[in-house]
């Protein structure tokens, strides 16, 4: 079964994509009651009210003329700002469905997609006043993630996600699940989304290092990126899509945990919705140092950039988690990891602290619900190879195996590179 790439879903979006995303934003809308403003949720009143503060007229302008401007490209029945917060309030109280296209499974990115898009929408999602709302937004999703409420679309009947169709697409017999119990025994969509497999030496093996120079992937995904000179700090040039290490780590210029990433070299690999979303340490080491990055959550680097090739811009300004790792082989060099949130995503969740002791393979943590991206930092002249190919296109997004499986597409545990 063909199952849709990142390349595709979060491209520039054809005119037939555009309207079938308009055309879920529509019915989401039309099935959703209408509120009153108090009776939204808290979190999106916060917004509004903060929209509504008279100073904050720029704003409102911004918004009205994002609506305009996605109505212009596609009609939706989005027109007003009163609109715009009934929508975010249905956004966040939807819960996934299965899709093999993940338009229905990713609510917010389908409401907001057509906004983030043109520029008074660039303007309202980068307003560092906003962000924070739009967090505990993302927030308030999340915690209803972890609700029983959240198993509405989890169960064996035509359609969900553990109908037959589904379980096969997500070759959920490798997981922790037991199809007698209703919802699988999952509590929660975020159980079910971080599930576990039943042997995870069986569904990721490990393969024998006896040089200690082998480094593997720390997730399942796709390769978007592979980039050969990693600069420590510039303007960010959005047609070049370079990483900047001062932003993208979180560090100052004279970091020492920075420095021996100048001119490096970087892995970014992106996850699908359906992808196993647990994290593992790419080599044997001690982890140096942990920290959470709050950002930015429905930003594009510019008006009509495509979104899917923006993932480098994202990993700068979005919320992420960096983790660096000591590895026990020196000849392998510094690695730093980050882990960032895409779209719905409002949680990247560390499992390890500073000075941890970890073996190549072990889990360090995991991403809650949503779309999500790694991008790996290997220190400058450390790597002799890599095995792994960024072109993005090669692949629907699976994660394959045997002779067959695109260069492009990785699983955990599976060799990525070599150090000299």
């Amino acid at each position: 079964m063909k199952r849709t790439s990142y390349f595709e879903l979060l491209s520039k979006a054809s005119p037939a994509r555009s309207a079938l995303r308009a055309a879920e934003s529509n019915r989401l809308f039309a099935e959703s009651p209408r509120k009153r403003h108090r009776d939204l949720a808290p979190s999106v009143q916060a917004l509004a009210d903060y929209v509504r503060r008279p100073e904050n007229k720029f704003l409102r302008i911004y918004i009205g003329n994002m609506l305009d401007g996605a109505n212009q490209k596609n009609p939706i029945n989005i027109k007003t700002p009163t609109d715009f917060f009934q929508q975010l309030d249905n956004a966040l109280h939807s819960y996934p469905k299965y899709d093999s296209n993940f338009m229905a499974a990713l609510p917010f990115y389908t409401v907001l997609q057509p906004f983030m898009e043109n520029t008074y929408g660039y303007y309202f999602f980068t307003n560092e006043a906003v962000r924070p709302y739009f967090a505990d937004i993302l927030k308030a999703y999340h915690a209803n993630l972890e609700t029983p409420a959240s198993l509405a679309y989890l169960n064996d009947s035509y359609g969900n996600w553990l109908s037959e169709e589904a379980c096969q697409y997500l070759s959920m017999n490798d997981y922790v699940y037991d199809p007698a119990k209703p919802h699988g025994g999952f509590t929660s969509w975020n159980e079910f989304f971080i599930r576990a497999f039943k042997d995870f030496d069986t569904s990721r093996p490990c393969a024998p290092d006896p040089t200690g120079k082998r480094v593997i992937s720390p997730v399942d995904g796709q390769v978007w990126k592979i980039s050969k000179q990693v600069q420590r700090e510039a303007a960010f040039d959005i047609k070049g899509e370079q990483y900047y290490l001062t932003d993208l780590l979180a560090e100052s210029a004279e970091s020492p945990l920075l420095q021996p990433f100048v001119d490096g070299l970087a892995v970014q690999i992106v996850l699908m919705p359906f992808n196993y979303h647990r994290w593992h340490s790419p080599v044997t080491g001690k982890i140096k140092k942990v920290h959470t990055v709050p950002g930015y959550f429905f930003a594009q680097p510019a008006p009509d950039q495509d979104y899917a090739a923006s993932f480098p811009f994202l990993s700068h300004v979005n919320t992420r988690t960096i983790v660096f790792i000591e590895p026990e082989n020196p000849s392998i060099g510094q690695i730093a990891m980050v882990f960032v949130g895409l779209t719905e995503v409002s949680s990247c969740e560390a499992t390890i602290q500073e000075g941890a002791s970890v073996q190549r393979g072990d889990e360090i943590g995991h991403f809650a619900f949503g779309g999500s991206t790694c991008c790996t930092l290997f220190e400058k002249a450390k790597i002799a190879a890599l095995y792994i190919t960024d072109n993005a296109e090669l692949a629907d997004g699976g994660t394959g195996s045997g002779d067959t499986a695109a260069k492009n597409v990785v699983q955990v545990r599976q060799d990525i590179a070599v150090a000299l």
